[in-house]
């Protein structure tokens, strides 16, 4: 062979097995697995091992389930019978769902449709009893499908989410990708050198105008990008790429069809459904993405243009469209509504919107929509706090680390129930009171001639009662503001713009707690970062009872998901 021949292959050899080296060694001299044998033991191991841990999954839940049958029959509450029974359920659920290290069982196969199913059964069955026939057989049809090692569906299974498959390659490249050594020492840089190069902050972000800075011949091109608005990418696309309901889209799941939904399914258990669409940062500051003065340009949006069509087809919802829009004219004052580097509202926005749907609520009540047996007697208080915020764009960026973009400051409003206790608290005699009162009452009982013994005892008794006072005291505590899921009558089901200041940084004060002080009323809410479309309603499935009560559920999500929802817009059974 020519040695220029022989001397390229040796190269090239080399330069292939450096990546796979360098992994090798970093991997195995730390403590994370060596991922080229992820492939072998998916192939000759996991199937084995896991059919042994559904088989031994599903023995748990027959056992567990004929307790609970039984306990049930004695008359045990069947929320506390169910228990044992849901928790082994999730255990089946988590050894049948995950198929092998870089593959998930698909939502179109019958074991996932079944075990879905159970969980729907079970949630139902402390509010309709009349289910439990389903449930049993339903329960026992998956123990008998399940309970068992089966090689062959073992090999079916290697078959279809095996290494030849293009979804586990796919996984197995994007893992050694996240993992790899040479990756993750060299992708930090590479980013900064972008950034200082092109003011490129990364492939999910898109780096808006600078600041305050709108319109012409402002001395934008000579802003510092740092200073510039950070928009997340989503948010922008969904605005430029077709509608949701665009012919375009019809690949895509139909929203509106599974909000119609699930309003029917609200109904049909006496809840109202209140629909919020969350604009995205780029809806109300398209002038801050643009650089051109486009204050109008969120009324345009296709979230806005749906929110209208539902609210023509006769749902409920909230408009946050124009209120923040209009209330951009107040920034100078107050501060922005949306944060500089986040996708989300600042306290002032999430304020604002809470005094939106608090209004909207308050018509529906007035309208005779939604009936509250509880009266508002709840109090709420609240307290200035400052928080900083790390804004999660700027954290996709992966520019973060080397402090390109700032910490943001916040003042958020922390509420906090006020609890008042009246008690009555005797005060000290007043005696002058009484020995004017027992003179008066000895000379009328002398003059009426009774017996001095008696009236001296009933004049002492009667004037120390007269002059008794009495003073109402009222005992206030303040506690933290958190979900009452028992008392309340309304349901909140929302994403990260539910979640922001309320379970984060300062902590209860997002536009939930905020809702509830507006409204004196408790609230119960759950909340999915980016999984209001559908996994919020997937969680709500499992957990049916906590409708149990309820007589409005407001359904808040951010107008992208109307595009790119996890999971999609998926029905949901309840």
């Amino acid at each position: 062979m020519n040695k220029k021949y022989l001397i390229s292959v040796i190269v090239f050899s080399v330069l292939l097995l450096v990546p796979f080296g360098v992994q090798a060694v970093a991997d195995l001299r730390g403590e994370k697995r060596f991922q080229p044998f992820d492939i072998f033991k998916d192939v000759v191991y996991t199937p084995i091992v896991r059919e042994k841990k559904v088989a031994a999954a599903a023995d748990s839940l027959d056992v567990k389930w004929r307790a609970a049958r039984e306990s049930i029959a004695a008359g045990t509450e069947t929320a506390d019978a169910l228990e044992p029974v849901t928790s082994s359920l999730s255990d089946l659920e988590a050894a049948v769902l995950s198929v092998n290290t870089y593959a998930e069982l698909d939502t179109t196969e019958a074991r996932y449709k079944s075990l879905k199913l159970a969980d729907t059964l079970l949630s139902k069955l402390e509010d309709e009893p009349e289910s439990f026939p389903q449930a049993d057989s339903c329960i026992k049809a998956l123990v008998a499908d399940l309970g068992h090692v089966s090689l062959w569906r073992a090999f079916l299974d290697v078959k279809h989410y095996g290494v030849w498959t293009s979804r586990y390659l796919r996984a197995f490249e994007n893992k050694i990708d996240d993992e790899s050594a040479i990756v993750l020492a060299l992708r930090p840089k590479y980013q900064l050198a972008v950034w200082n190069l092109f003011s490129d902050p990364g492939e999910k972000v898109v780096l808006g105008a600078a600041g305050d800075c709108i319109g012409k011949s402002c001395g934008r091109e000579e802003a510092k990008p740092e200073d510039k608005w950070l928009f997340y990418r989503q948010d922008v696309e969904f605005l430029v790429q077709p509608s949701p309901l665009d012919v375009r889209s019809a690949k895509l799941d139909n929203p509106v069809m599974a909000i119609e939904k699930f309003r029917d399914q609200l109904k049909a258990k006496g809840v109202e459904l209140l629909v919020v669409i969350t604009p995205g940062k780029p809806s109300i500051y398209t002038e801050r993405l643009t650089g051109r003065d486009e204050n109008a340009a969120g009324l345009q949006s296709h979230g806005k243009k749906i929110l209208d069509s539902l609210t023509r087809a006769g749902f409920n919802t909230v408009d946050l469209y124009t209120s923040l829009l209009a209330a951009k004219s107040r920034d100078s004052v107050e501060g922005a509504l949306y944060l500089n580097d986040d996708t989300h509202w600042t306290p002032r926005g999430a304020e604002l919107a809470a005094d939106v749907i608090a209004k909207k609520v308050r018509e529906m009540v007035d309208a005779g929509t939604v009936k509250f047996r509880g009266k508002d007697t709840v109090r709420y208080v609240a307290s200035d706090s400052l928080a900083d915020r790390m804004g999660d764009v700027g954290e996709m960026s992966g520019l973060n680390k080397f402090g390109v973009f700032k910490v943001q400051k916040v003042t958020g409003h922390v509420v906090m129930q006020q609890n008042i206790k009246i008690r009555d608290e005797e005060l000290p005699e007043d005696t002058v009171c009484i020995d004017s009162a027992y003179k008066e009452c000895m000379n009328r009982k002398k003059a009426d001639k009774k017996d001095g013994k008696t009236t001296d005892v009933l004049c002492l008794l009667t004037s120390q009662t007269d002059c008794a006072i009495m003073a109402i005291k009222y005992d206030t505590t303040i506690t933290p503001f958190k979900d009452d899921f028992r008392k309340s009558e309304i349901l909140i089901l929302g994403d990260s713009f539910s979640r922001i200041y309320q379970t984060d940084s300062p902590v209860n004060a997002g536009w939930i707690a905020h809702f509830a002080k507006n409204m004196n009323r408790p609230v119960a809410s759950i909340v999915s970062d980016g999984g209001a479309s559908t996994l919020v309603r997937e969680k709500l499935a499992r957990k049916a009872s906590v409708l149990k009560g309820k007589k409005l559920l407001i359904w808040e999500f951010v107008e992208r998901d109307l595009r790119f929802g996890a999971e999609g817009w998926k029905d949901v059974n309840f």
